[in-house]
C-alpha cells in the first residue's frame, strides 16, 4: 500500500510538472483587449464588477460585495491556437458547502460550432491560492475558432489572462455571438446569479443566451434580491430588450407590497415599450410538505398579483406565475439548482422569452 501511494503522488507530481511547463510555454494576452459579454457598465470600481461605481454609496455591504463577482461574465475570442489556457486571480477564494469550487470560482470555455455553442472543458481553480492557472484544451487541429470563456459566478476577478501557443494568432471575434442587438437583464436572487451550477456557464442565463442568442446580463444578488430602488434606477441606465425580473424568494410579502411597483415603473419610465416579465416565486420543494413555506408563498403570490393588477394596462409587462419545470429533483438542497434544475429552467423559461426575442 504504501508503495502504491508514494507511486500515485510522483504520477501526480509528474503531472503538475507538465502542466506547469506547458502554461510557461505558452503566451498569454488580458482578457480585457477583446469583448466582454454580460458586462452593462463601464463605469465601475473595478473593470469586472457588475454594477457602477455610484451605487456603492448606500449600498447593503454584502449587496456590494456580490456585485463584484463576475456572474454571468465571459471573454469573446477567436484564435487558431491548438491550445488554450487561462490565468485568473479571484478576489475572496470563496467556498460554499453545496456548490463546487469550479461552479463558485473557477471558468468555463465553449466553442462555436456549426452545431451551436459546444462546451470544451472548465478550469479548476487552487485550493490553496487566489492565483489560479490552467490548460483548458490541447491538440486541436490549428484552425481558427471562436470562444467564449465564463468567469467565476460566485467570486470576483482582478485579472484573467488567456494563453495560446507561442506564435499562434488571437483576435477580436467575427461571429457576432452571443448578439448585444438584442439582450435581456436579468434580475433576481442567488438562483439568478447561478447558485449552483456545477460550473459557469451552466446558470441557467447563460444557457438561455447561448441558445437564443441574445447577450444576457446577470445581476442576480444571493439573498439580496429585495427590490432596492437604487438598483433599479442602475437597471434603468441598459437598454435590453427585455426586463426579467425574479425578485420573489427574497422578498417578504410586505417588501413585495412596500416597493415592487416603485421598482418596476422605475423601469418602465426609462424604458416605455420594453418587455418586462416578472415571475412569481418558483415552487420549493419542501413547500410541497412544510405547511409554513407554503403558507409564506402563497402570501407573496397574493401580492405580485396586486402587483400584476397595477399594470395590467401596460401591453409589454407579463406577469408569469408558478413554474411548471420543478419535478422535485431540481435543487441541490431543496431551493439552489443544479445543472439538471438549470437546464429545465432554462427550457421553461425560452418559452416564456420566445416571442419576446426574435431573430
Amino acid at each position: 500500500m504504501k508503495r502504491l501511494i508514494i507511486t500515485l503522488v510522483a504520477i501526480v507530481v509528474a503531472t503538475l510538472q507538465v502542466v506547469a511547463a506547458k502554461i510557461d510555454s505558452m503566451e498569454f494576452h488580458s482578457a480585457r483587449d477583446y469583448r466582454i459579454v454580460g458586462k452593462g457598465f463601464t463605469d465601475t470600481e473595478s473593470f469586472y464588477d457588475r454594477l457602477p461605481a455610484s451605487v456603492k454609496e448606500g449600498c447593503r455591504e454584502e449587496l456590494w460585495t456580490l456585485s463584484t463577482n463576475s456572474a454571468g461574465m465571459a471573454v469573446r475570442f477567436r484564435t487558431n491556437s491548438k491550445s488554450i489556457a487561462a490565468k485568473w486571480t479571484v478576489r475572496q477564494q470563496m467556498n460554499m458547502g453545496h456548490m463546487t469550487t469550479i461552479g463558485i470560482r473557477g471558468i468555463d470555455l465553449y466553442r462555436l460550432t456549426d452545431k451551436g455553442w459546444q462546451h470544451v472543458n472548465s478550469g479548476r481553480p487552487s485550493t490553496k491560492s487566489k492565483e489560479n492557472s490552467s490548460v483548458l484544451i490541447e491538440h486541436m487541429n490549428g484552425e481558427m475558432a471562436e470562444y467564449m470563456l465564463y468567469l467565476p459566478l460566485y467570486d470576483g476577478v482582478s485579472d484573467v489572462q488567456i494563453g495560446i501557443d507561442s506564435g499562434a494568432d488571437i483576435a477580436q471575434p467575427i461571429d457576432p455571438s452571443p448578439r448585444a442587438d438584442r439582450s435581456v437583464v436579468f434580475y433576481g436572487t442567488s438562483i439568478t446569479q447561478g447558485g449552483c451550477a456545477n460550473r459557469p456557464g451552466m446558470c441557467y442565463s447563460s444557457i438561455l443566451s447561448r441558445d437564443m442568442d441574445f447577450e444576457a446580463f446577470n445581476l442576480g444578488f444571493s439573498g439580496n434580491a429585495r427590490c432596492d430602488l437604487y438598483i433599479a434606477e442602475a437597471l434603468a441606465r441598459l437598454n435590453p430588450t427585455v426586463y426579467f425580473l425574479d425578485f420573489v424568494p427574497n422578498c417578504t410579502a410586505e417588501i413585495i407590497a412596500e416597493k415592487a411597483v416603485a421598482f418596476i415603473e422605475i423601469l418602465r419610465k426609462a424604458h416605455p415599450t420594453t418587455s418586462i416579465i416578472m415571475l412569481d416565486s418558483y415552487k420549493f420543494p419542501p413547500s410541497q410538505f412544510n405547511l409554513d413555506q407554503r403558507s409564506l408563498l402563497e402570501g407573496k403570490t397574493v401580492e405580485m398579483k396586486k402587483v400584476a393588477e397595477h399594470f395590467k394596462r401596460d401591453k409589454n409587462f407579463y406577469f408569469y406565475e408558478g413554474a411548471s419545470y420543478n419535478d422535485g429533483e431540481c435543487s441541490v438542497d431543496g431551493a439552489h439548482l443544479t445543472d439538471l434544475g438549470f437546464k429545465a429552467m432554462a427550457d421553461h423559461y425560452q418559452k416564456l422569452l420566445k416571442k419576446h426575442i426574435r431573430k
